[in-house]
This record gives C-alpha cells, sequence and structure tokens, in this order.
C-alpha cells in the first residue's frame, strides 16, 4: 500500500513539473475571461501546502473589483491507458494515463465550470464533452457516479476518476480556504 502512494506521488509530482512548462496559466485565464466574460479581473496564486501539491495543483483567487469573484484550479486526475485500461479498483497505477482539468468554483466553493484542459488518451475522451461536465456546476463535491451523475459510453473509468477527484479536490480546497 505504502509503495502505491508513493509510487502514485512520485508519478503526480513528476507530472506538475512537467505541466508547469506547458504554461496552465494561459488556459485558466482562458477558461476564467468564459466564465467572467466582460469583466476585468486578476488572478492570485494561492500557496498550496507541499502536502497537498499533488492532489490539488494550481489553485487562484479569481479577484473583480478588489473583491474575490470565485478560485479556479488546474489539476490533475487518472484517466485510461493507450490499449485500454484496468478497471478503477485496479491498483497498478501504470495501467493508466492522466488528464488535467480546471474547476472554477464561486466564492462559496460551487462548482462553477468543469473543463477539460488536456487529454492526450485515446480512450475515455468522451468526458470532455460539455453537456456532460454540466452536471458538476452548482455543487462542491458529493457526486457519485450512476447516483448524481449520470455516466458515459467509452468513459467509464475516466469519468470514475474525474468524479472521484473532484470530490476530493473540493473537500481539500475547503479545507485549505477555511
Amino acid at each position: 500500500m505504502f509503495k502505491k502512494l508513493l509510487y502514485t506521488f512520485t508519478l503526480l509530482s513528476i507530472y506538475l513539473i512537467v505541466i508547469s512548462f506547458v504554461n496552465p496559466e494561459k488556459k485558466v485565464n482562458k477558461i476564467v475571461s468564459k466564465v467572467w466574460k466582460g469583466s476585468e479581473y486578476s488572478l492570485s496564486q494561492i500557496d498550496v501546502p507541499d502536502s497537498l501539491q499533488a492532489e490539488i495543483g494550481q489553485l487562484h483567487e479569481v479577484i473583480i473589483d478588489n473583491k474575490t469573484a470565485g478560485y479556479v484550479c488546474y489539476t490533475t486526475a487518472f484517466g485510461c491507458k493507450v490499449g485500454g485500461c484496468a478497471a478503477p479498483s485496479n491498483p497498478n497505477v501504470e495501467s493508466y494515463e492522466t488528464f488535467d482539468y480546471i474547476v472554477i468554483y464561486d466564492n462559496s466553493l460551487s462548482i462553477i465550470k468543469v473543463d477539460i484542459a488536456e487529454y492526450g488518451g485515446q480512450y475515455g475522451y468522451e468526458i470532455c464533452r460539455a453537456k456532460w461536465l454540466q452536471q458538476f456546476v452548482g455543487s462542491t463535491s458529493g457526486f457519485e457516479l450512476g447516483g448524481n451523475i449520470d455516466g458515459i459510453t467509452g468513459a467509464t473509468v475516466s469519468a470514475k476518476y474525474l468524479i472521484d477527484d473532484l470530490n476530493d479536490t473540493g473537500e481539500k480546497i475547503k479545507h485549505l480556504l477555511n
């Protein structure tokens, strides 16, 4: 179990270093400007403790007229690997690829928008559909596949991991900001 956690942490840490060269700020700015269309905003990076860096990624406060309008998180989740993927309960981390996504919260931490920033896999890309992602709007966490979130054909594993990650990320951000 410890080896799995260590491997996962190492994998996510390396991935975060790699995405830092990709310049996620450009993608974040594009999404934020769509959500707060016509408003002049600034982003203020929130320091995320090292212990949460792998789970939360980058977190920014969105400021409009010197007031907090919301928050934006750029982070990573597991998805299917080229050639298919194992069931979500499979402990073999090597059987997955990762993908980047952006979550925009209002100032009460309810989700305004979820956007898949980078999905490199050949399987599971159906989760990138805006209509499917719209299901998360209005809540922070408590998402359940087959419960309050509909599944999507061809992306069962990626959907499960995104849902789990949104739940975890939302809870961690709540604790971090309170």
